[in-house]
């Protein structure tokens, strides 16, 4: 198949839909044999200098990308399933899912989701609320997904917490009082300090 969809999307095939196109990335569906696909292009880290050294030790973005949506659905989670990638560019297929949530029970939803990850002893990465979609049956899915193993225990999965409740804008239900709760409040502070420093140092 991988051949196959190469040589498709070499003749200019119909793009559906542009998801996103900038200077970080360039994502679109297109249909090949009446099923829906995902092209994804993450220009930003393909040119970068840096990144291009980097990848020399630990793959191309594509492929780092590939292997992590491997990894999520072999573990029982549910994200896209990855068809092939190529040095540029990765090609999986599109989930019917949408963002953001809507209600309580969707929430909730995503909240025990992020739970079970933690109980595996894996984080999410990037639990931003854009990073999970849900289906029509109200199954979630992991999307731009950092999936790694926790190595940072309790405090890891705090964080986590953390930031997906900043990203929800209210309050979710877990442990505020432990010390955990605490270093990790006080590691955001920081976080939020250097960005606001970075930012003001560009403006200068």
């Amino acid at each position: 198949m991988k051949e196959e969809i190469i040589k498709f999307l070499e003749n200019n095939p119909k793009i559906e839909k542009i998801l996103k196109k900038d200077h970080r990335s360039y994502v679109f569906t297109f249909i090949y044999q009446n099923k829906l696909y995902v092209y994804k292009e993450p220009i930003e880290k393909n040119t970068r200098k840096w990144q291009r050294f980097l990848a020399i030790f630990r793959g191309r973005e594509s492929k780092r990308e590939f292997k992590q949506m491997q990894k999520i659905n072999s573990l029982g989670f549910k994200t896209a399933t990855p068809i092939f990638y190529e040095k540029n560019f990765l090609v999986y297929e599109y989930v019917d899912g949408r963002k953001p949530f809507i209600n309580e029970n969707e929430i909730n939803l995503v909240v025990e989701e992020l739970k079970k990850i933690h109980s595996k002893g894996f984080l999410h990465g990037d639990s931003h609320l854009a990073n999970f979609l849900i289906t029509n049956k109200n199954e979630i899915y992991i999307i731009d997904s950092k999936f790694q193993k926790n190595k940072y225990g309790k405090f890891g999965e705090i964080f986590e917490l953390m930031y997906l409740e900043k990203s929800l804008e209210k309050e979710i239900s877990y442990d505020k009082t432990s010390f955990y709760y605490k270093i990790a409040l006080l590691f955001k502070k920081f976080l939020t300090f250097l960005s606001n420093l970075k930012n003001f140092i560009r403006r200068k």
